[in-house]
């Protein structure tokens, strides 16, 4: 909306993180030399935190860039939410490794092994960068310090980066953990900005997004105090104010960020934050009972695909109200909220009780499996499943989830705890949005992902009653063979636009699941009705 006021190519303050905007405080400096301390002396395990929004995704992609593949072999997990053996095929993929022919685990560390020491031989240092590691399983994590026992006699053949939130202190603190704990050489905690970082900051991303013209919006000395005591330094807080602040300063016709511009988008950003506590405990009392009645009343109720949709039932104002008692919400009533709402989406009541302490393991006791999704809008649209968006709002304390259920050019839809949904406008979304989300999906017919073609007999016959009600597949053809299955997968992939590999993984299972109508799967859908 402001760009062309203010001769912007972009806007300069988006939460989805932008190569083109990337800038490196002092912190983000040292981090950067800590992390390249640690790969080019093969000091093996390297550890690196941050507050949510602290700027580690920055430092990553930096890294990620200044390793040349002439010198170094890089490979990036960003769902480290898998088993064992699922990290394995993972770390396997992301490095380009033929896994065709590895059936056991022991097979995929051996071909990642002859990996290695090809690599060593071809003087290029391997690099495996796992990234919000402090969701990992101790279990997985156990993996991963196995994975560093590939060496030679004289070095380490793999240097593994965890990144993760402050809790990845707390996890490797574990006694089951303590080995692997030990053998982490580098570690460093990257703190917010400073105020003359803040400062540098915003003078970048302006300059960055003018086309080199540093002048085309300025924020005034008080202003950039005002926002830096504001977001703490943290990168993402920074994001959001600085957006809106531009924003009223094209409604007012200037280019100077004051002081008082400032303040009001701060005010804008957190002003449902400033309510009392004692009347968020009411709405939020109040969400979860009419969130049980909801799903009372709806636990006997099967969706319909062809159904039309529920109808937009609030205003953008409304929508706000949501993100504020979203963001009040204490994390178990959260949890047990986005439970809830999801079960009305999907038309599956809730178990009867759950030992369950983050969203992730809620969703797998529930049955379902979920995809990592990071991107944009139009990436999960065409993914198609109602996705749960991972939000930062600057009155929480931890990661807070919203549940997409619809979007078109200009706004989303997000369930309401009514049972129908909140209209909400992309560019408000954005500032509270990572860029990150859950889509959980149902793997009725338990399928191995991805499906190996060693698979059992049961397995195969799965796969092709999918490929049969995705019409690539005949329905006298009784060859189950691996070649057989591989062209139909890949015949799917190829109308479907995903990559064809002819390999039946996540992405590939998820969209075969919704073609097939084995059971009524709920979609993202478009907006007919905009308030």
């Amino acid at each position: 909306m402001y760009c062309s006021f203010f001769g912007f190519h972009e806007r300069p303050f988006t939460l989805t993180p932008n190569p083109a905007f990337i800038f490196l405080s002092r912190a983000h400096q040292e981090a950067f030399a800590h992390l390249i301390y640690g790969i080019e002396n093969r000091c093996g395990f390297i550890m690196l935190t941050g507050e949510v929004g602290a700027g580690k995704t920055t430092v990553i992609r930096t890294l990620l860039t200044e390793l040349k593949p002439e010198s170094h072999a890089t490979a990036l997990i960003l769902n480290p939410m898998v088993s064992a053996d699922g990290l394995l095929r993972a770390i396997l993929r992301e490095f380009g490794i033929d896994a065709t022919d590895c059936n056991e685990p022991s097979d995929m560390v051996e071909a990642l092994n002859r990996f290695l020491l090809q690599q060593i031989a071809a003087e290029r240092k391997v690099v495996l960068v796992i990234d919000e590691a402090q969701d990992m399983d101790p279990a997985v994590l156990e993996q991963v310090r196995l994975i560093s026992n590939l060496e030679t006699t004289t070095d380490k053949l793999i240097q593994i980066i965890l990144v993760g939130q402050p809790e990845l202190e707390a996890l490797m603190g574990r006694t089951e953990l303590r080995q692997l704990n030990q053998r982490i050489t580098v570690r460093f905690h990257l703190t917010p900005m400073e105020q003359t970082d803040t400062d540098a900051y915003l003078r970048h991303r302006i300059k960055t997004a003018a086309g080199g013209n540093a002048a085309a919006a300025v924020f005034s000395a008080a202003a950039v105090k005002r926002l830096h005591r504001f977001s703490g330094g943290l990168p993402r807080l920074i994001n959001a104010a600085a957006d809106r602040a531009l924003l009223i300063a094209f409604n007012q016709g200037t280019r100077e960020i004051d002081a008082t511009i400032a303040q009001k988008a701060i005010i804008d950003v957190t002003r449902a934050a400033k309510e009392s506590k004692g009347h968020y405990k009411t709405v939020i009392k109040a969400v979860v009972l009419v969130l049980v009645a909801t799903v009372l009343i709806l636990g006997g109720w099967h969706l319909n695909r062809s159904a039309a949709p529920p109808p937009i039932t609030a205003t953008t104002a409304a929508g706000e109200k949501q993100l504020a008692a979203v963001a009040a919400a204490s994390e178990s009533e959260h949890l047990q909220t986005i439970m809830m709402l999801l079960s009305t989406v999907w038309g599956n009541p809730l178990p009867g009780s759950s030992t369950a302490t983050t969203l992730e393991q809620a969703l797998q006791q529930t049955g379902f499996s979920v995809h990592s999704y990071s991107g944009n809008l139009g990436g999960l649209m065409r993914q198609g499943y109602p996705a749960l968006l991972e939000c930062s709002l600057p009155a929480a304390t931890s990661k807070r989830y919203l549940l997409l259920v619809g979007i078109d050019q200009q706004h989303t839809s997000i369930a309401a705890t009514d049972g129908g949904r909140l209209s909400l406008p992309i560019s408000r979304l954005e500032q509270v949005w990572s860029g990150k989300a859950l889509i959980p999906w149902r793997n009725l017919f338990a399928i191995p992902v991805p499906l190996r073609y060693s698979a059992s007999a049961a397995e195969r016959q799965a796969l092709v009653r999918l490929l049969l009600a995705a019409n690539v597949w005949s329905s006298g053809d009784l060859d189950y063979s691996d070649a057989n299955l591989r062209t139909a997968v890949r015949r799917f992939q190829q109308q479907e636009g995903i990559q064809a590999t002819g390999t039946a993984g996540e992405l590939t299972l998820m969209r075969l699941y919704r073609v097939s109508k084995e059971r009524p799967t709920p979609s993202i859908t478009g907006m007919e009705d905009k308030p």
